[in-house]
C-alpha cells in the first residue's frame, strides 16, 4: 500500500506535469489570431494594449520574451500560458482535496485515497475542457487570471 502523503504528492505533481506537457506540445509556435499578437508585441516593447492593459501579464511577458528557449519571440511569450494553466490545474487538485476532506470529515482517513483520486480526475477533466485548453496554448490573459483565481 502506498503512503497517503506520497500518493498526494504524486497526484499533485501529475496534475501539473500531464497538462503542462499536453499544453506545451499543442502550444502555438508563434502569434495566433485575436489579441495574442497584440499581447506579444506589447510584452516585448512594454507597450499598452487595449484596456484594461493587463500590466502584470505584460511585465511577465517581457521577462519571458528574453528567455532563449525558442527562436520565435511569440513562442516565448506563449509559454506563459501552458505554465500558469498547468499550475491552475494543480491548484484545482489541491483545492478539491481540501474541500472534500472538509466535506467528508478529517476523521475518515480511510476515504483519503478515494478523495485524492477523485480530485485528480476532476482536475484533469477541467484541464482538457475546450475553453481552458484553448486559452492554455496562446498568449492570452485568461489562463493567468485562472491561475491567480486559484491562488486566491
Amino acid at each position: 500500500m502506498i503512503n497517503r502523503n506520497l500518493q498526494h504528492t504524486i497526484l499533485g505533481a501529475l496534475s501539473f506535469i500531464v497538462p503542462f506537457l499536453v499544453y506545451l506540445f499543442t502550444m502555438a509556435p508563434t502569434t495566433s489570431f485575436w489579441d495574442c499578437g497584440e499581447f506579444i508585441a506589447c510584452s516585448v516593447t512594454l507597450g499598452v494594449p487595449h484596456p484594461p492593459g493587463t500590466p502584470l501579464y505584460l511585465l511577465i511577458g517581457n521577462v519571458f520574451s528574453h528567455i532563449p528557449l525558442f527562436d520565435d519571440i511569440g513562442a516565448r511569450v506563449n509559454l506563459i500560458s501552458p505554465i500558469v494553466s498547468a499550475l491552475s490545474v494543480m491548484l484545482l487538485y489541491l483545492i478539491i482535496v481540501k474541500l472534500l476532506i472538509k466535506l467528508v470529515g478529517s476523521d475518515k482517513v480511510e476515504k483519503l485515497p478515494i478523495i485524492q483520486l477523485s480530485a485528480f480526475i476532476a482536475a484533469l477533466t477541467f484541464s482538457f475542457t475546450d475553453s481552458h485548453w484553448f486559452n492554455a496554448v496562446e498568449a492570452e490573459v485568461y489562463s493567468f487570471s485562472t491561475f491567480l483565481t486559484g491562488i486566491v
